[in-house]
């Protein structure tokens, strides 16, 4: 350990978990993903984990570069679902087409649509779901994607949350790039 000129005062500290290396968005965390490391405690983010805190199994929302803290905020879960602005609801979809999830990002906004079933064979109107939706997550997809598509976190209007759910038993749901 170092030693402090005299007459110099101790920085606070804390114990912070921080991303061992980089993560994409939707990794699954391992013990081996994430070290502990001291920051200043005036550098300490808002909702930053500490090491008693247990993010093994949990999802990156988006990407973490290595060395920067992990937050309750970066993870699916309570701190994100806690995030939501009052009269929006977090709702897992599955996307007709996985190579449009693919392309999303957390933060993107997106329109989401029912395609009835059937629609690929006999045109059919499809009906707009929920406008500039945000992308909360994208999880990725295990060896050997499902063929149905890609799942994605949304955040949308309360509102629409029955809708979604009943598009996605009863059809597909397609999605479209909104502007920010």
């Amino acid at each position: 350990t170092g030693t402090r000129p005299p007459g110099a005062v101790a920085t606070p500290s804390a114990d912070v978990l921080v991303a061992g290396r980089t993560l994409g968005a939707g990794h699954r965390l391992a013990a081996t993903d994430v070290t502990t490391s001291s920051w200043p405690l005036a550098l300490v983010p808002v909702a930053a984990l500490g090491p008693a805190d247990d993010v093994v199994g949990r999802i990156v929302t988006g990407a973490v570069a290595a060395g920067e803290p992990i937050t309750a905020l970066r993870l699916l879960g309570d701190g994100l679902v806690q995030a939501l602005a009052p009269g929006t609801t977090a709702v897992p979809i599955r996307l007709a087409d996985a190579d449009v999830g693919a392309l999303l990002r957390p933060g993107d906004h997106i329109d989401l649509y029912a395609v009835p079933a059937g629609a690929a064979r006999e045109p059919a109107p499809v009906r707009l779901l929920a406008s500039r939706a945000v992308v909360m997550a994208v999880p990725e997809q295990p060896d050997g994607v499902v063929p149905e598509g890609s799942i994605v976190v949304v955040a949308v209007p309360d509102s629409a949350t029955s809708g979604l759910v009943q598009a996605a038993y009863t059809g597909s749901i397609a999605a479209t790039m909104a502007p920010p």
